[in-house]
């Protein structure tokens, strides 16, 4: 009888051990996770928001992540344009594009290294898919759904460059207001050519 007493309490011993174990695992975890004072930037572990570190505010470390998004998307459905647009009106816009866009791009991906904020390489697979899809399409069927692209994206890109331009961060600031006059530019000019091609 003693022996089955000394086994339970032994059992009862280590599964409160063990739950206590469990529960602060969980409390730290959730200290990590809600919190959000710990950070992977390049792979390592860093105290302080990535904001923190790069002097970028939240809006402008999101608003540098969405303008790169954007401009790779660009500059993919542009080398599209070139090769399968029937208007040379469009060819000459998506060569105006690929010519601006990657310019901006390189821009803006030294802009993100001197602040310490990662940006994205490659398009989000929704995004993808969509420039896969243009892939296949030619003549005045492309020539009207890369216009309307661009009307569409350029109106977006334009009220996203907005944001930037009043950005604190003074470097942001002044790109983002640089490349906002370009960008109303291609807006400008993707409507007039929308019209034209009704």
């Amino acid at each position: 009888m003693k022996k089955i007493l000394l086994i339970s309490t032994i059992a009862i011993g280590a599964l409160s051990f063990q739950a206590c174990q469990t529960a602060d695992k969980k409390s730290s975890t959730l200290k990590d996770s809600v919190g959000g004072d710990t950070t992977m930037v390049n792979g390592n572990h860093v105290t302080g928001s990535e904001s923190t570190q790069s002097g970028l505010d939240e809006s402008g470390s999101t608003f540098l992540r969405k303008a790169a998004v954007g401009g790779i998307m660009e500059v993919e459905a542009s080398k599209i344009a070139i090769k399968n647009a029937s208007n040379q009106e469009v060819k000459n816009f998506a060569a105006k594009m690929l010519e601006d866009h990657s310019k901006a791009n390189a821009e803006l991906k030294e802009l993100a290294r001197n602040k310490k904020v990662i940006t994205p390489e490659a398009l989000p697979a929704d995004d993808q898919i969509h420039i896969d899809a243009m892939k296949k399409l030619t003549g005045a069927e492309f020539d009207k759904h890369y216009i309307g692209m661009m009307v569409t994206d350029h109106d977006k890109t334009v009220a996203l460059f907005k944001e930037g331009s009043a950005n604190r961060d003074a470097d942001l600031k002044q790109w983002a207001t640089k490349t906002l006059s370009v960008i109303e530019e291609h807006d400008e000019i993707a409507k007039k050519i929308a019209l034209s091609l009704k």
